[in-house]
């Protein structure tokens, strides 16, 4: 058992980065990451409690990049030192706390009145996203809930929705490689292309080296498919549940058990780059 794609309360999980850890040792993972979006804030915490465990633990980070829509890019074993992957946290933190004042701004001139402390209080780390302002949507009786207030307010086809900056692709992969870290593409049923085959072959050439092929919204099918993918472009495979806690309680940690040659190979690779 593993899990390579969790959110802890740096981010727009519900889960401290200690409770995280300390829920992979009593599952008895093999190997565990936490990887925020856009933040790098949970890692110390998580390697620290990870030690106290004796778990093995690899760092982890999830980068949004700019593509037809999303697509998102997990960074495992990254130096979490690397002056560069810092200023860039730092930077992205600045362009989501700018977000949500334009949300608010454009909720504002619909009359659905909250402030950015109404949505900060929801943020138990530093850094600020869309979950937050849907929470702030909900307690103020403007949303039901978080999935009525995305489909309604802060979805790209939502009433408020504000784009934010992005890194683009090759600038995501380079940030990660230059954190001597290894790029992976998260949850690929989501990415918006019509030839996913295509776009990873490409990708591949610029510096990725893995594909998130287990996860829970995967069917079986594109699993396989996803598998394939790999084998054809030699990309490492992981498997992540994208654990936030009770923001998503359908996702638990480690709900994803797979088994598998190529699995077991990347595992082993990942293993290496391990801080404990």
């Amino acid at each position: 058992m593993l899990d390579l794609h969790m959110h802890s309360t740096a981010s727009d999980g519900t889960d401290t980065p200690e409770e995280i850890i300390t829920k992979c040792a009593k599952l008895r993972l093999t190997l565990s990451a936490i990887t925020d979006h856009d933040t790098i804030d949970a890692q110390k915490e998580a390697i620290a409690t990870a030690k106290a465990h004796k778990i093995r633990y690899i760092t982890g980070v999830e980068i949004s990049v700019r593509h037809l829509g999303e697509l998102h890019l997990l960074g495992y074993g990254v130096d979490i030192d690397n002056e560069a992957l810092k200023t860039m946290m730092e930077d992205l933190r600045g362009s989501r706390v700018e977000r949500v004042y334009e949300i608010i701004k454009a909720l504002k001139e619909h009359n659905i009145n909250i402030t950015f402390e109404d949505v900060e209080r929801f943020a138990k780390g530093n850094t600020l996203g869309r979950p937050h302002v849907a929470l702030a949507l909900i307690e103020k009786g403007y949303a039901s809930d978080l999935q009525d207030a995305f489909v309604k307010y802060l979805n790209e086809s939502g009433l408020c929705y504000i784009q934010r900056r992005k890194l683009n692709m090759q600038q995501a992969l380079d940030l990660i490689l230059s954190a001597g870290g290894v790029p992976v593409l998260a949850h690929p049923k989501f990415v918006k292309t019509d030839d996913i085959s295509s776009l990873v072959a490409d990708m591949k050439k610029i510096g990725l080296a893995g594909i998130e092929a287990y996860y829970p919204a995967h069917t079986d099918a594109e699993v396989q498919k996803y598998l394939d993918i790999a084998q054809a472009n030699d990309l490492l495979v992981t498997q992540g549940s994208d654990y936030h806690g009770k923001m998503r309680p359908y996702a638990a940690i480690a709900c994803e058990k797979r088994t598998g040659e190529r699995l077991t190979d990347s595992i082993n690779f990942l293993i290496q780059k391990a801080v404990i």
